[in-house]
């Protein structure tokens, strides 16, 4: 008789990962997407589907991440955390930029698009490395230089950033214009203070 997996919704399997239950983990994998217990979303990746009063529905994106960097760190930058730090972008991106320590490319999981890079990132990251972020991807995000440097200004004369922290996340993550930048921003809003 063989071993039924205990597969959960809500959870993102490699097919390295339905190894423990099966000796052909990509027969089982089939079996288990015929069955409806999963769902593929890339090829050797699945999900098991969460049911819910509108039909089944995808693991949400940390779940599906997690599982296709098996633990690697990874965070989820771009657009979302741009826009929410009031320094002027408004960018909208048709995928997810998504740093990590393992892969760099395009890739699609359940018709979801994500763009990887293998990047240099602190492990829990402040907001101030978003800001960093956002200088050194200002062209991405659709915000020119001039104003996004007086932007900065005023949010520090506000109070908003830690100044340290701000400079040591430029200083770390940032390329040397970006540090420069930081810097003329630091400089200026301690004038006006």
């Amino acid at each position: 008789m063989a071993v039924q997996p205990d597969i959960r919704p809500g959870r993102a399997y490699r097919t390295r990962d339905l190894r423990r239950w099966s000796a052909n983990p990509t027969r089982l994998a089939k079996r288990l997407v015929r069955e409806g217990k999963l769902r593929q979303a890339a090829h050797g990746f699945f999900y098991a589907p969460i049911p819910s009063r509108f039909g089944s529905a995808p693991p949400d994106e940390s779940e599906l991440l997690r599982a296709f960097f098996a633990g690697s760190p990874f965070i989820v930058s771009g657009p979302p955390r741009w826009n929410a730090l009031g320094l002027g972008a408004t960018a909208m991106f048709a995928a997810t930029l998504v740093y990590n320590t393992r892969r760099t490319g395009e890739f699609t999981f359940d018709g979801r698009r994500y763009l990887l890079r293998r990047v240099l990132f602190p492990e829990n990251p402040p907001p101030e490395y978003f800001v960093v972020d956002l200088i050194q991807h200002r062209d991405m995000a659709g915000v020119s230089l001039s104003d996004l440097e007086e932007r900065l200004v005023a949010t520090l004369k506000q109070g908003r950033w830690n100044r340290e922290l701000l400079y040591e996340m430029a200083e770390r993550f940032g390329t040397k214009a970006t540090l420069a930048l930081v810097e003329r921003c630091l400089a200026a809003a301690g004038e006006a203070s």
